[in-house]
């Protein structure tokens, strides 16, 4: 049962961690695309523009702007979901190893009780044995 959990916990992990990079991915493309404009916007600033030109230049960057704010905001809450999956995960594993290792002792104690009843056993057998062959020397 806890090595399920821990399996979904790992699915759970592995889910954020790529939706983690894919919120870097799509900020690290806005970052290059507002880059590219804003170079693209000096060149033709440069070359001379006319103020409809240079107001939409301006509104189109702050757009740009908002929607890297927003993924900024949301590449947090990916860091943040990312975090909390990582503690559950690693909560999961614990507990697991922490069974496993209940259950190995268990193992080992059984195994233990097992062998002595084995000797226990034989070392009664051994005795009836010497003590019948002892009883027919005896007679």
């Amino acid at each position: 049962m806890l090595e399920g959990h821990e399996q979904r916990q790992t699915l759970a992990l592995a889910a954020s961690e790529r939706l983690l990079r894919e919120a870097e991915a799509k900020l690290a493309e806005l970052e290059r695309y507002r880059q590219t404009y804003l170079q693209d916007f000096d060149q033709r600033a440069q070359g001379g523009m006319g103020a409809d030109q240079a107001r939409s230049y301006q509104a189109f960057l702050a757009r740009l702007g908002q929607a890297l704010d927003e993924q900024r905001a949301l590449l947090a809450r990916a860091r943040t979901h990312h975090a909390e999956e990582l503690r559950k995960w690693r909560a999961a594993a614990r507990r697991s190893a922490a069974l496993k290792r209940i259950v190995q002792r268990r193992d080992r104690t059984e195994q233990q009780r097992t062998e002595r009843s084995e000797q226990a056993a034989s070392d009664a057998h051994a005795q009836r044995l010497w003590t019948e062959k002892g009883a027919r020397r005896g007679h």
